[in-house]
């Protein structure tokens, strides 16, 4: 019985230890980002529309639209507005809470496009090249498509390596509900984690990615961050855009 209490006690010690690792990174309650913490960045392959990286009423926003291109009717464009942590390369965990405002798309009957989502996004290692087309790294998503059922939202736990994705679905959520997202490199067991908390029904889903790449070359390119990410499609009949706004809060970083 007194190995059993030990083990019991040895097992929630470690449960503590764990938990302390995860600390405050930023909880934007001043009127600027921190350029200690913080680097922004708008990026498109089309022609640029609005773009927000502010902080507004104590959270980060982050809103983006762009626009496709009027001359085919295939392929689509890309559009980005991320906030980038400014030391990336030891963080394992990122936590945020997550309000995913708005997405709406202008779409094309002939070439369907992407939409738009919210994301937390990170390199973390290298599957040995040193080559930065050889990082692996993980994303957990909250989006839509303008064919997915009004005000539903996707959430997506996505790895990647070389241009190549696997994603796993990981629920529906309501367009502007609150949500604490968390994704984790677990590298002891070879997986990435990831973990969304619904907070207006406190349901908690989880979800895990393992992979079989080598893990101990670090990251060519190390980098974390939090973002939206927009993909309109090419249209001859119309102009089409993605327009996506989102609020994060209380960041947490685990190392």
């Amino acid at each position: 019985m007194t190995r059993i209490r030990t083990l019991v006690v040895l097992f929630f010690a470690t449960l503590s230890c764990a938990a302390q690792t995860s600390v405050l990174y930023d909880n934007f309650e001043h009127r600027f980002l921190n350029p200690s913490l913080w680097n922004t960045s708008c990026y498109t392959t089309s022609l640029s529309q609005e773009c927000a990286t502010i902080i507004q009423h104590g959270k980060l926003r982050l809103a983006r639209r762009i626009t496709g291109n009027t001359d085919s009717n295939t392929g689509l464009q890309f559009g980005s507005a991320s906030a980038f942590f400014f030391n990336p390369a030891p963080i394992k965990s990122i936590t945020t809470d997550l309000v995913v405002r708005d997405v709406e798309e202008s779409p094309c009957v002939a070439n369907p496009g992407f939409g738009g989502f919210a994301a937390v996004l990170a390199r973390f290692f290298n599957a040995g090249s040193g080559d930065p087309s050889d990082d692996v790294g993980a994303s957990l998503h909250f989006g839509r498509v303008s064919s997915d059922p009004k005000g539903q939202l996707t959430v997506l736990a996505v790895s990647f390596h070389n241009g190549n994705y696997s994603f796993i679905w990981l629920g529906n959520v309501l367009l502007g509900t609150p949500v604490t997202a968390t994704l984790t490199w677990d590298q002891a067991n070879h997986q990435f984690l990831f973990s969304w908390t619904n907070s207006v029904t406190h349901v908690k889903t989880n979800g895990a990615m393992p992979y079989s790449f080598s893990d101990t070359t670090p990251a060519a390119d190390p980098t974390k961050s939090l973002e939206l990410e927009l993909f309109p499609a090419n249209c001859t009949a119309r102009q089409t855009w993605v327009y996506t706004d989102a609020r994060f809060d209380n960041v947490y970083i685990g190392q």
